[in-house]
């Protein structure tokens, strides 16, 4: 189905090579995996497998068809998922998959037995607009846009980061139903492990070639874990915890986001706040930030009340969103000044701070780069160095490893137990039920209420569980709310 000799591409004139002498055949009908570092040409090859660029050298084919020759036929008979998300958040579930329908000359109703399926999920919400859905939801609306069309191949470029382990191992079933099905050939990238293990043979790619090929437990290297060298110990006698919650709650209209939910953060602590796509976690962590007011309950943090003193809690805390909050057209340097600025430090403490994170980061050459140009792992760990930069008594880090590849994961895990070990109270979300298996203690929304709250072990053996990924499919299965 897919065939490629000695393909190469480069960037800015040559200087930079993002594929160099690639070589792979795909038969029809399989399931093959891209995996490797950012900025391994990933993104590259199947951007041109989907001819949206051009090779610099070598050939590639198709479903027997040219990729630069026969580009047109060849757009006719695939699906193209890219990382970022290919809907228009303006219109409806129903007017996307119309839309798509129409630009292939097809009708929603002439190959709905493809999309079945995924639509009875969707459709209970096919007048909402496509920038109002969850993560997951998205992601079921994107595969069916994909589909619309009866492609023979797919090209999933990481399409489920960011969305939960329940809608990840939803989307993969139904993967799995089309290739079954149908016999559609799948080309899939994904940062998750798990997800490298289902399927049928995958490649590892670095700086651009292909190093090895086969089935995944051949080709994977072995997982490492992070190893925290100065194990948390709960204070016996605290008076106040860096964070502590009572009956918080929010609600908009009659919906419920946030249902009286009380904990408490130890100080120094690493807080894992886990739930489902709409279990009400980022409702709650702006509430903690003081972006957001509480409707009922109160919470405190770094000893300033969340509702009347949010100005002094924003002066204590730092933020890493799920979306990247560097600027991308400043260079690192200037991203540093400008937030250094923000956080009230002065121009000394700046300089002194900034030499110590490139050389911490071993990004001593980048530091005149602009954000934009660096692989998505540099940036993420930039965007932390940047929320901890000012040195707040809390950092809060939502899906901070958010589509980065396995050994950056590591890396910023590294960070992030210096940071504890310097005393930054840290509370993390995350969808990597690994990274979960690192907090101190972890609590487990669901329906907007926290329903576990314990050290990992501890859940484990409550839910009889042999790892975080069955304590969560534990509870998730109880949600009830959509």
């Amino acid at each position: 189905m897919i065939q490629i000799s000695h393909l190469r591409k480069t960037y800015n004139k040559g200087r930079t090579v993002a594929l160099e002498d690639v070589t792979l055949h795909i038969p029809a009908g399989e399931i093959f995996g891209l995996i490797g570092p950012d900025g391994a040409g990933k993104t590259t090859l199947f951007r041109l497998l989907a001819t949206l660029l051009l090779p610099d050298s070598g050939k590639a084919q198709v479903n027997g068809l040219d990729v630069v020759r026969d580009y047109r036929q060849i757009r006719r008979c695939i699906g193209y998922m890219p990382g970022r998300f290919s809907l228009y958040q303006d219109l409806t579930v129903e007017e996307n998959l119309q839309f798509f329908a129409s630009v292939f000359g097809t009708t929603l109703a002439e190959n709905y037995h493809l999309i079945a399926d995924v639509y009875r999920m969707l459709e209970p919400f096919k007048h909402r607009l496509a920038g109002k859905l969850s993560g997951g939801m998205k992601q079921k609306l994107a595969l069916s846009c994909a589909l619309i069309h009866a492609p023979k191949v797919l090209f999933l470029d990481e399409p489920t980061t960011g969305v939960d382990p329940v809608s990840r191992k939803e989307l993969w079933e139904l993967l799995h139903h089309l290739n079954r099905t149908y016999g559609i050939t799948m080309v899939v990238s994904t940062p998750y492990r798990d997800e490298v293990l289902q399927c049928h043979r995958i490649a590892l790619m670095e700086a651009g070639r292909i190093v090895a090929v086969g089935p995944a437990a051949d080709v994977l290297p072995e997982e490492e874990r992070v190893q925290r060298t100065v194990p948390f110990v709960p204070p016996g006698e605290e008076v106040e915890g860096a964070i502590v919650a009572e009956g918080l709650t929010k609600q908009f209209g009659t919906f419920v986001a946030c249902d009286h939910i009380t904990f408490r953060v130890h100080r120094g602590e690493i807080f894992g706040f886990l739930g489902a796509n709409g279990a009400g976690k980022t409702t709650a962590m702006k509430m903690l930030c003081g972006l957001s007011q509480p409707s009922n309950g109160w919470a405190r943090v770094a000893g300033y009340d969340v509702a009347k003193e949010y100005e002094q809690v924003k002066q204590h805390i730092g933020y890493m969103s799920q979306q990247f909050a560097l600027y991308d057209d400043l260079t690192v340097a200037e991203n540093f000044r400008l937030f250094g600025g923000i956080y009230g430090m002065n121009r000394r403490q700046i300089k002194e701070q900034f030499q110590r994170w490139m050389q911490r980061l071993g990004m001593e050459h980048e530091a005149h780069k602009q954000v934009g140009a660096l692989p998505l792992g540099w940036k993420q760990k930039l965007a932390f160095a940047v929320s901890i930069f000012h040195r707040p008594s809390i950092v809060f880090l939502d899906e901070p490893t958010g589509g980065v590849d396995a050994q950056t994961r590591r890396q910023f895990w590294q960070l992030i137990y210096e940071a504890a070990e310097e005393g930054i109270t840290i509370f993390v979300t995350t969808h990597y039920m690994d990274e979960a298996a690192y907090c101190d203690r972890v609590s487990i929304m669901v329906d907007g209420q926290i329903r576990a709250l314990d050290t990992p072990p501890r859940l484990m053996e409550q839910f009889g569980a042999a790892d975080m990924y069955g304590v969560f499919f534990a509870l998730a299965r109880t949600a009830q709310r959509s």
